[in-house]
């Protein structure tokens, strides 16, 4: 007993569906992005941004500076800005532009030579915000 050319239809629509919405768009360079009012906007619309950004360093070898997400405009979800080192200056998440929850504030851009070391360090580094709301 097989399924009917109409329900095959709807199966493949349904798998096409759950296919893209488990794909994420790439990151965007948020030196791209028109910010108007502290709210980031996509400069072809001049909508309110939603997705991943980051930043580089400057230079040829600029790594990573910044990785975070938006929402509607505004800073929401994880938010990473990093030393030029490569080692996490500061980590958390953001929730309607705001610090929420458990953050590191890493000021040494050295990462310490022992285990013990860093996570003593990440530890003392830990800054408590007000909870991020569940959402």
């Amino acid at each position: 007993m097989g399924f009917g050319p109409l329900t095959r239809l709807l199966l493949l629509f349904v798998v096409a569906l759950v296919l893209s919405a488990c794909r994420r768009s790439p990151a965007r360079e948020i030196g791209e992005l028109v910010v108007q009012d502290s709210t980031y906007l996509d400069p072809e619309t001049l909508l309110p941004y939603s997705g991943r950004v980051f930043r580089n360093f400057p230079g040829e070898a600029g790594g990573t500076q910044l990785e975070a997400m938006l929402r509607d405009g505004t800073w929401e979800g994880d938010f990473t800005i990093y030393h030029e080192t490569g080692r996490i200056r500061y980590e958390g998440e953001m929730s309607g532009g705001s610090q929420c929850g458990a953050w590191i504030e890493n000021e040494s851009p050295v990462e310490p030579e022992s285990a013990y070391e860093a996570i003593k360090e990440d530890l003392e580094s830990l800054v408590i915000y007000p909870d991020c709301p569940q959402g």
